[in-house]
Formats: structure tokens, sequence, C-alpha cells
């Protein structure tokens, strides 16, 4: 699948809100939030001394940010597999209307 050219991050986040899918850029933008998060959290951990709810935090935002990251990588392996299927079924056709033009 071809990706398509970004025109900023802003620019791409707003044009995902009427655009089915991804884009480079609102992957750029979560990844961002999430790391500033990731560093607010840690911060937090030395101030509080490792309070247990600061723990408990660092732990949810990290399984989060695991599940959406291997949730987007299972969408782009089944959008790569459609994609095989369909050029196979395409050329599948093609080899049928070659073979039915010989035997006419």
């Amino acid at each position: 699948m071809a990706v398509p050219a970004s025109k900023g991050v802003l620019s791409d986040v707003v044009d995902s809100i009427f655009t089915p899918g991804t884009n480079p850029g609102l992957l750029q933008a979560m990844n961002a939030s999430f790391y500033a998060l990731f560093f607010t959290l840690f911060v937090m951990l030395f101030l509080t001394s490792g309070n247990l709810h600061v723990w408990a935090l660092f732990g949810l935002s990290l399984g989060l940010f695991g599940s959406i990251k291997w949730f987007l990588v299972q969408i782009r392996e089944v959008e790569e597999e459609r994609k095989v299927e369909r050029e196979k079924k395409e050329k599948e056709e093609v080899m049928k209307e070659k073979e039915g033009k010989k035997s006419q």
C-alpha cells in the first residue's frame, strides 16, 4: 500500500478526522503524546517517591500504548493480505479473459 505524502503533522491529524484509516502524521502525533505521557509519569514517580497510583497509571499507559501499536500492525497486515488477494483475483480474471479469447 502506498503511503500518502505527508502535508505536516497537524494537517494530517485534521485530515484523519474526515478520512478512514491512519496516516503518518496521525501516528507521529500519537507517539509524541504517549512519549510525553511516559515522561510526565516517569517524573511523577520520582517526585512522589514511587507512589503506587503513579506506578499503576504508568503500567496502564504502557499497556494501552502497546495494544494500540499491536492493533495498528494487525490492521497493516490485513490490508496487505487483502491487497495480495485482490491482485491475485485480478490476474485470474485476466487469464480467464485471455483463455476465452483464444477459444473463440
